[in-house]
């Protein structure tokens, strides 16, 4: 668990740490003042885009993360768009894909649960959650963890599915 200033002051420290800005999948990063979240923009990783080849034969474009707070678990929660390459009469474009099986598509079965939820604070849009339920217990919230909670959550709840590499040293 972690009150509601402590996850903006985190949030910021961690955003200012440049972890997003130097991950080689991350295509844009925002942070989003009013709502206190960020946005992602991401590359999907090649072992994404082939299981989403496999499993929905369809070829990803990229994927949005939206890192924001859940004001009744007091928990931060990670929500995922998916957006799909489609061409129609030679012309490309994308649109979001709401996969049957995200869960083995992602790679996170019996990890993490997932929902399929419209957010009204984000424009009333639809996106897959990461519920939040038994996040203080994955993540670990003793006394001596909590100034580094939300670094740690990232850690298991982004960069476990998806990889992190860090591209300043590229």
């Amino acid at each position: 668990m972690i009150e509601y200033e402590e996850w903006q002051r985190q949030l910021r420290s961690l955003y200012g740490s440049q972890i997003f800005q130097n991950w080689a999948l991350c295509q844009e990063i925002r942070l989003v003042d009013d709502k206190n979240a960020v946005f992602l923009c991401l590359e999907p990783t090649h072992k994404l885009q082939e299981s989403t080849k496999i499993i929905e034969n369809k070829s990803l474009d990229h994927i949005e993360l939206y890192l924001t707070y859940s004001k009744i678990y007091s928990e931060p929660l990670l929500l995922l768009r998916i957006w799909e390459e489609k061409s129609s009469e030679d012309i490309l474009m994308t649109r979001l894909m709401f996969p049957c099986k995200v869960e083995s598509l992602l790679g996170v079965e019996g990890k993490f649960q997932l929902g399929l939820d419209t957010f009204i604070d984000i424009g009333n849009t639809a996106w897959y959650s990461f519920h939040p339920c038994d996040t203080s217990s994955i993540v670990g919230d003793q006394e001596a963890f909590r100034p580094t909670y939300l670094r740690r959550w990232t850690s298991i709840f982004v960069f476990s599915w998806l990889g992190y590499e860090d591209c300043s040293y590229t």
